[in-house]
């Protein structure tokens, strides 16, 4: 048990100590504020990076999808416009076809076979101005597009040989070679005949590169509409 001695000079201390803790208090008091502005400063500062990450993460995101968007787009546009190109130009190897068909239905009374053939084919071949037309826009759209040089090249074939087939007929028509024609004039006559007729013999020049430029554009049209 303390002695009355030990009891006095504690409680004489006593206010000493309690002047401390005051002390001490009133310095925490003053230090709390500027911890919390500190503290409401860090806050602010990682919200704001926060904010940026989220901002930058939305714009990778956004950027990667309109890529994305973008691409799948173009190929479906670009598998579109095969798939026309390479129909169009089957349509037009048929037209060729037909306008070159060596069977024709001249009429009885015609005074020149002949020249009912040729005119008949030339109605036939003018018939087919729009599907020519389409293959050009078609053309000009996959250019646009790819730039395949192979592609135009094919189908500028398929221009080439309906213009020789318009000029064949053209030169025929109301040519009377005579009794007695020059040997060249002969030949050419001959020569132009065979470029309105189809018979896919080995006179027959036009045929094998109408085939030759149909098999270009399925090779390199196919991988395309199939977006390979």
């Amino acid at each position: 048990m303390a002695s009355i001695g030990d009891q006095k000079l504690h409680i004489e201390h006593l206010p000493v100590e309690v002047e401390l803790l005051s002390v001490n208090v009133r310095n925490l008091g003053q230090g709390s504020p500027e911890n919390a502005m500190a503290v409401t400063d860090w806050i602010a500062a990682l919200s704001q990076l926060g904010m940026f990450i989220a901002v930058a993460l939305g714009v990778c995101v956004g950027y990667r999808q309109l890529h994305t968007w973008r691409s799948e787009h173009l190929s479906k546009r670009l598998s579109e416009t095969a798939e026309h190109l390479l129909s169009k130009a089957i349509n037009v190897k048929l037209a060729i076809s037909s306008v070159r068909s060596a069977m024709e239905q001249v009429p009885v009374d015609a005074e020149n076979s002949l020249d009912a053939t040729i005119e008949i084919k030339s109605k036939r071949l003018m018939s087919y101005k729009e599907d020519f037309d389409r293959l050009r826009d078609l053309q000009v759209l996959h250019e646009a597009l790819t730039g395949s040089s192979e592609v135009k090249e094919a189908v500028e074939t398929l221009f080439d040989v309906r213009q020789e087939v318009y000029a064949a007929l053209t030169t025929l028509s109301g040519w009377d070679l005579g009794i007695n024609p020059k040997k060249e004039d002969k030949e050419l006559h001959i020569k132009l005949r065979w470029q309105i007729y189809s018979t896919g013999g080995k006179y027959d020049e036009l045929s094998p590169r109408v085939n030759a430029a149909i098999e270009t554009l399925r090779e390199k049209l196919l991988s395309e509409i199939r977006m390979e």
